[in-house]
């Protein structure tokens, strides 16, 4: 496709760390996209040990390597926005592959649609039989709520989107990604909070595609959950408010069945702290049943991985929220690597 005034050069920015079983797929998504004016794919590591690095500087091409001694993607991202020399930006992800359409139909939507920044939907693709149930899971309104970056099928504006394509001047116009104030992970939804409390709007596109690889075991689940509930806390705490209310509801089961532990105590029968659990785990059974008509989806996996995202997730709000309470700072950066 030849350059035309449609295709103005494009920066795409690539934060990693330790990402070895991923980069290589990534690039060669990037490398393969269709569209005619990439000028640069700037990949932003913290400090990666696994090899990353070593495969990254191995490539030809407009790659290129910087470091990132913050660590963390908020971090990778004011770097690359500093460094990359094209206005427009996509905001890519080492977990990632990238239909070769990608770019070009990220742009096609952020000069037709007017809006300041544009994303596609979140298509998570499990490796493993968990990560198939994972995949399903993330898929449903049922295990993420009404978030519609996850599985919308209409161009509408929306709270955020999966990762964004924009122009790097309306970062800078707020300040740019959070480093210090947001627990780790909570950059890219504060800051599409942020544009959109300055008027700017975010909306989604389900022409850009791409394919997600989600956690492929329960603990590393459990550890990503749980970090997104902080995360939501951490914002909370900055902003007085949260984005959306979908928060609110793996937080609403876990204190509802910290109340029902209380009253049973309280009231010395065990059997009312098992109200919530039982009412749970018969939704869940249900939802796990329905989501193992997905191909390679078993009902217990399913049932396992919905499961993990509730709880961890509120657990980890309310956790975030003891962090408040208490004064305690969040983790601008990953205590454990992932």
């Amino acid at each position: 496709m030849p350059r035309t005034a449609a295709s103005p050069p494009v920066s795409i920015v690539l934060p990693t760390r330790d990402e070895r079983a991923f980069i290589t797929d990534c690039l060669d998504s990037l490398a393969a996209q269709d569209y005619p004016n990439i000028a640069e794919i700037i990949v932003v590591d913290g400090r990666s040990t696994d090899g990353t690095r070593e495969i990254v500087q191995r490539r030809a091409g407009c790659v290129r390597l910087v470091d990132n001694p913050g660590l963390t993607a908020a971090a990778a991202m004011n770097r690359g926005l500093a460094s990359a020399g094209a206005e427009i930006i996509v905001r890519a992800d080492a977990h990632t592959l990238y239909e070769p359409d990608y770019v070009r139909q990220s742009v096609a939507a952020l000069l037709e649609s007017g809006a300041d920044w544009v994303g596609g939907t979140m298509r998570p693709v499990g490796a493993t039989s968990f990560g198939r149930a994972v995949a399903a899971v993330t898929s449903s309104p049922f295990g993420v709520g009404p978030g519609r970056f996850h599985y919308s099928t209409t161009a509408q504006d929306v709270d955020t989107v999966y990762l964004g394509t924009f122009r790097k001047s309306i970062v800078f116009d707020v300040g740019g990604y959070d480093e210090v104030g947001l627990q780790w992970a909570a950059e890219d939804q504060e800051l599409n909070h942020r544009l959109r409390g300055a008027g700017r709007r975010v909306h989604l596109d389900p022409r850009i595609r791409s394919w997600y690889f989600p956690r492929t075991t329960p603990r590393a689940l459990w550890r990503q959950y749980f970090n997104y509930g902080v995360c939501k806390a951490s914002t909370l705490h900055k902003h007085r408010t949260l984005p959306h209310w979908r928060p609110l509801v793996p937080a609403a089961m876990v204190a509802a069945s910290a109340v029902a532990v209380v009253g049973a105590v309280a009231l010395r029968r065990p059997s009312v702290a098992l109200v919530p659990l039982v009412a749970y785990s018969t939704g869940a059974a249900a939802v796990a049943y329905r989501l193992s008509d997905s191909p390679g989806v078993a009902p217990h996996r399913a049932a396992l991985a919905l499961g993990t995202c509730h709880w961890a997730y509120g657990l980890g709000f309310w956790s975030g929220v003891a962090r408040i309470v208490r004064g305690k700072p969040f983790d601008s950066r990953p205590t454990v690597r992932r």
